[in-house]
């Protein structure tokens, strides 16, 4: 049997795949930059493991920006919660090229929470441009249209109907944001948030522009930089890419851009994947 991960910041996808039928389950997300050792292997202990029915042979374990040091302390936490059986971690860049490209050579990106891509040669990811995280980086995912959403918010740059229907449905000031993203745990997850209210007025000019700019900025900084990038698929995964997916494709036409496939979560792929 093989058990399947696919963690994000914000949850986490699991996936038993065994001869009499797959089984899956959804627990919060594990991401080892923002959480200690105790803690992702209380949530794994604690929140993972009773929801096995039976326990795999190997697990495969794919988690946001999982590289070298992270990759290894990852393995290791698992290693001592899932005792006795065959641990692999890989970072969430190569769930995505394995999902949306199987054994073809692409270009896949990342638009959820956070946002990253990668040239892929069928094989392994052979070159990347460092997303950099939401405070640097990350243009045009989740957590970076929600910085833009509520800094427009504070600097009352929204129209009336907009910031009336933002202060209803959140009821949080100045002194509330602040404090969720400079002093609470995940404010990337807290930015993300605010994803669907944006998608909900997308039809506000000012709204549509923040979301366009933001992508075009994500493809022109990332996208763009790698070789023969006008003559590859260029693929997307995550809720930001497949609920804003009209913005991306208008922005591809436009660049004369291939785009593949659009998807909003991994999983599928990556259970075709190791199925094979």
């Amino acid at each position: 049997m093989i058990l399947i991960a696919d963690s994000g910041s914000t949850k986490t996808d699991w996936e038993l795949l065994s001869t009499s039928g797959n089984y899956s389950f959804q627990t919060m997300g594990i991401n080892p930059f923002y959480m200690t050792d105790e803690e992702i292997r209380a949530e794994l202990i604690n929140n993972v493991v009773p929801q096995l029915k039976n326990m795999p042979d190997i697990l495969y374990f794919y988690g946001a920006g999982l590289v070298k040091e992270q990759k290894l302390r990852m393995e290791q936490i698992l290693s001592e919660s899932f005792q006795n059986i065959h641990t692999e971690a890989e970072g969430d860049l190569l769930a995505a090229a394995r999902a949306l490209c199987g054994n073809k050579r692409g270009i896949a990106c990342i638009m959820g929470t956070g946002a990253n891509s990668c040239l892929y040669d069928g094989e392994k990811i052979i070159d990347n441009i460092p997303p950099l995280g939401f405070i640097q980086g990350d243009e045009g995912s989740g957590a970076v249209l929600g910085k833009k959403l509520i800094t427009m918010y504070l600097k009352r740059e929204l129209p009336e109907n907009i910031a009336g229907d933002f202060h209803d449905e959140f009821g949080l000031d100045t002194a509330d944001i602040l404090k969720k993203v400079y002093k609470e745990a995940f404010p990337n997850r807290f930015l993300a948030n605010f994803a669907k209210f944006i998608n909900k007025h997308l039809e506000n000019e000012l709204i549509y522009r923040m979301v366009y700019d933001s992508f075009k900025e994500f493809l022109t900084r990332n996208v763009f930089k790698y070789t023969n990038y006008k003559e590859l698929d260029i693929h997307f995964v995550g809720s930001v890419a497949f609920y804003f997916k009209d913005v991306l494709i208008k922005i591809a036409d436009e660049d004369g851009l291939k785009i593949g496939r659009i998807i909003k979560s991994p999983m599928d792929g990556l259970i075709k994947f190791h199925s094979q």
